[in-house]
């Protein structure tokens, strides 16, 4: 079952600041509309991507299928087959003359789906957990994703190689696993949550760590940048959202 709720999101992301650093009590938000789709995946859905190009929605299940919906009408577009072990994480690359899904599993491989012409994928062995979630440069060249040795890969979408050694500070976050991870809006810095609240920033271009951030006690779930890339919020499995300068 997935609920798509239409909102202004510009509205709603002024609300959700003001709602948490007012304490976090009294926000009441003004919905729009409520759609609901029974039986969606097989399984579990435990992720969905809304493109920023194009209206569609995508959904990835432990089922192994992807699924893109018509952002409008909600009708099934298309069904992506080909992991094994369940789809982990998607995401869309913002830029580029084509529109490129990107999906991880237990499977041990990345996958690259052409949203915009036969749905064909090609394929990245990216190692045993070494691809958690995944998530697109603002350019689209590239991919990170976090893996369970505590380390931030990076691939080169075109050529499926490695772009760079992988980020990790060996000092603190060895064998940490990596379960989110989200590249700032002006492609210039990664940010890097772990399972023990650890939240650290690499220099995109350098690959060196800027900085740690302190402030949670357990697992990273979510991160965000803000569209200056000035602020990141997180969310933590502690029940905690906190909000950095950067």
């Amino acid at each position: 079952m997935v609920y798509f709720i239409e909102m202004n999101l510009q509205k709603t992301a002024r609300q959700i600041l003001n709602w948490i650093r007012h304490g976090g009590e009294d926000l009441a938000f003004s919905l729009v509309t409520l759609y609901l789709i029974f039986n969606a995946h097989e399984d579990g859905i435990w992720a969905v991507v809304w493109t920023k190009r194009t209206n569609k929605i995508i959904t990835g299940s432990i089922d192994d299928k992807l699924k893109v919906w018509n952002g409008d009408s909600l009708s099934l577009l298309q069904t992506l087959e080909g992991h094994q072990l369940g789809v982990v994480s998607v995401d869309v690359n913002p830029t580029g003359t084509v529109l490129v899904a990107a999906s991880t599993s237990l499977d041990s491989q990345i996958r690259l789906w052409d949203l915009l012409g036969t749905a064909s994928s090609r394929t990245i062995d990216a190692g045993p957990v070494e691809a958690w979630t995944v998530c697109f440069s603002p350019d689209g060249r590239h991919i990170a994703a976090g893996s369970h040795s505590g380390c931030v890969n990076i691939w080169n979408v075109e050529t499926g190689e490695r772009a760079a050694a992988p980020l990790n500070d060996l000092n603190t976050n060895k064998g940490k696993f990596i379960m989110n991870v989200a590249y700032s809006p002006s492609g210039n810095a990664i940010a890097a949550g772990a399972e023990n609240g650890n939240i650290y920033i690499f220099d995109a271009t350098t690959g060196k760590m800027v900085h740690s951030l302190p402030g949670h006690s357990m697992a990273i779930r979510s991160m965000v940048f803000s569209p200056d890339s000035s602020t990141l919020i997180t969310a933590s499995d502690d029940k905690r959202i906190n909000i950095y300068d950067v």
